[in-house]
């Protein structure tokens, strides 16, 4: 597929800001490209290999986006020697691109810190975002969600969880019972007793830790992605997908009318899913938190007494959300509110 080398009814002259996709082992969603078009006027697509497969259904909104200029597709013909190929691709966003235009790279090819050298070796402004193949990143990626690094940095709780990870991916032993991994995490971060309890509680609700009564298991996967975060950077150096990619890209800034108030609650952004609270659990945080010291510690005890006051709910179901989005904890042993509970 190919496209003519200006988008219609446009100048060669882009806008200051660009994206450059490698579909080579990296082919995007429709979904994934809706979001990039919508922040950037224009996407540039190669694929060294001179084909790519992409869903039926999804066929007309993206000729339509070819068609519309939004989306181009640069020419890549077959060479044996990856810079040449490379060569071409430069040489047609010379003619594209506005001296000052700055263009985010995204691919998983292994040569793409070669084309990011030959960008800037002809004055093109440019980052390189390098993601893994899709199969690669498939098999790697943590089957649980992850935190934001933003989240992390701003959540005391959650970088204790972070040092204690970093410490256990190193040893050679680690807790399997319950009582094991509440005194190794008091001894690591040193920890009181309680505190130490609370945060065994986040180890198995952020799925790090996976619990069968009073044993636990390390998820080795979730524990090792843990350990890799670098707080200290202010993006990853390699994304896992697609998506990943696009939250690391230097989105075009709003306007001051559009943009958010400096000052915000900073218990907001902990988890994503607490701005989804239903109506009833909603109204379960506030029941508990006019409790206050005379919350259950039972989980049945806890479990009887929201059947009191929400007859008509699923209380299994209720549960299940409230441990899920982390306003509660269970250790196996008894519940631990978190302080995310507390409303102003």
């Amino acid at each position: 597929m190919h496209s003519n080398r200006y988008p219609p009814n446009s100048s060669p002259f882009m806008t200051a800001k660009a994206v450059l996709l490698d579909l080579e082992n990296n082919m995007p969603t429709a979904q994934l490209l809706r979001d990039v078009t919508e922040h950037y006027p224009v996407l540039y697509l190669f694929n060294c290999q001179g084909k790519f497969e992409y869903a039926l259904e999804d066929l007309t909104e993206f000729s339509s986006w070819i068609s519309s200029g939004q989306i181009v597709i640069l020419d890549t013909p077959e060479a044996p020697q990856k810079e040449f190929e490379y060569a071409v691709v430069v040489g047609q966003l010379m003619a594209l691109l506005d001296a000052d235009t700055h263009v985010e790279v995204i691919s998983a090819a292994a040569g793409s810190k070669m084309l990011l050298e030959m960008m800037q070796g002809s004055n093109i402004s440019c980052s390189l975002i390098q993601i893994q193949p899709e199969q690669q990143a498939a098999s790697e990626r943590p089957k649980y969600k992850i935190p934001s690094l933003h989240t992390i940095k701003a959540t005391p709780h959650l970088q204790m969880v972070k040092k204690y990870c970093d410490a256990m991916v190193q040893a050679a032993g680690k807790p399997n019972t319950l009582e094991s991994l509440k005194n190794s995490v008091a001894n690591i971060l040193q920890l009181l007793p309680e505190n130490a309890q609370q945060v065994v509680g986040m180890l198995i609700n952020l799925k790090i830790v996976k619990r069968d009564d009073a044993h636990v298991n390390f998820r080795k996967k979730v524990l090792k992605h843990w350990a890799q975060l670098n707080l200290d950077a202010d993006a990853a150096p390699l994304q896992h997908n697609m998506q990943d990619a696009f939250a690391q890209l230097n989105l075009p800034q709003r306007s001051a009318d559009e943009a958010e108030p400096a000052v915000q609650n900073p218990q907001q952004n902990l988890y994503a899913n607490f701005q989804k609270v239903d109506p009833v659990q909603l109204e379960v945080i506030k029941k508990l938190h006019e409790l206050k010291q005379e919350k259950p510690k039972d989980i049945y005890a806890l479990r009887d007494l929201l059947e009191q006051l929400f007859p008509k709910s699923d209380i299994r179901l209720l549960l299940k959300e409230l441990i899920d989005k982390g306003y509660i904890y269970w250790n196996g042993h008894e519940v631990l509110y978190s302080h995310e509970m507390f409303l102003n």
